[in-house]
């Protein structure tokens, strides 16, 4: 009978040890493993294994990590924590792997599969830029206009919906050609409680300026066009980095043979779409600058043209103003 009674304490105690499978606590298990994503060459080692941790955990942001420091895992935390490393390890992008990812303080869902494109931390200026022309629009006409948007390649919707969080007057329309990109968008704008401003169209814009599968009354014209449209020339997109070229969606990086493809047809179309006055903010690759000018030029429909740098000093913007 005592040997019994012993033999189940010896099997509670094992259980009760073994609900930390891990055995390291959370300062411990972030430097094993950006160690062994250093070893495997797995780039922003420490930041990519915080993310994770953090997800796991339910934490707002990785700047919450110091208050659990010495927290162990459950049994279920570090099974899922070997997850999500195991696919970081097949460089498979953080945001992907924890399912979501910040954009100009709003918290997007992200999808891997099928993949749709994820934000990148310059594309926030972006933001930035078109929101001071949002301003700029209302100061002309005054405080009672309504801007009306109109997006090309929403992608997670992170653009449209940063604009919407920023202008309660601000209405959006955008595009975009992958299915599950428009589906990702449609869910996002719910969470952010932003879908009564924002309309998600499931459309393809060609090189001729024909949009299929979308149509705008001629009564509409928009005041202003913001699109981060593929601009990496096709013959670079093999020689992207693993994250990039292996997971996420090529029609969102694939600009053509110099990369401007959707670009000038943008430039070229975007005055039937727009108002006089209207603006256009594009995000593009520094080295198409020039033939970006030459375009514009060409089309004869635009008042001026200038240059904005990224948070990182790079030319990354181009701001056209309709006549």
């Amino acid at each position: 009978m005592i040997h019994s009674y012993r033999a189940m304490l010896s099997r509670i105690h094992a259980s009760a040890l073994n609900r930390h499978t891990s055995g390291k606590a959370v300062k411990h298990l972030i430097q094993c493993w950006t160690k062994k994503f250093e070893e495997n060459q797995v780039p922003e080692a420490e930041i990519s294994i915080k993310h994770i941790i953090s997800s796991i955990l339910g934490l707002q942001n990785v700047t919450r990590l110091d208050t659990v420091r010495n927290q162990i895992l459950t049994d279920d935390e570090y099974h899922r924590l070997l997850v999500k490393t195991d696919l970081r390890l097949k460089r498979m992008p953080v945001q992907y792997v924890i399912g979501e990812w910040d954009f100009c303080g709003l918290t997007m869902k992200m999808s891997q599969s099928p993949s749709v494109f994820i934000p990148r931390p310059e594309t926030e200026d972006l933001v930035s830029i078109a929101s001071e022309l949002v301003h700029q629009l209302t100061a002309e006409e005054g405080n009672l206009f309504k801007p009306y948007c109109f997006e090309i390649g929403c992608g997670s919707g992170a653009i449209s919906l940063a604009l919407l969080s920023k202008h309660d007057k601000l209405r959006c329309m955008a595009i975009d050609a992958n299915p599950a990109a428009v589906s990702l968008s449609r869910l996002n704008s719910e969470l952010l409680g932003l879908a009564d401003r924002a309309s998600f169209s499931i459309a393809k814009l060609e090189d001729d300026g024909a949009i299929h599968g979308f149509s705008t009354p001629d009564s509409i014209k928009y005041d202003i066009l913001v699109s981060n449209p593929p601009y990496i020339p096709t013959g670079e997109i093999s020689g992207l980095e693993p994250e990039i070229f292996r997971y996420e969606d090529h029609l969102a990086l694939d600009g053509g043979p110099d990369g401007t493809r959707l670009i000038e047809t943008i430039i070229r179309n975007s005055p039937k779409w727009l108002r006089g006055g209207a603006f256009i903010v594009l995000e593009i690759d520094p080295r198409q600058t020039k033939i970006i000018q030459l375009i514009s030029q060409d089309c004869g429909s635009y008042a001026g043209i200038s240059v904005r740098k990224d948070c990182f000093g790079v030319d990354r913007f181009v701001v056209l103003r309709c006549k």
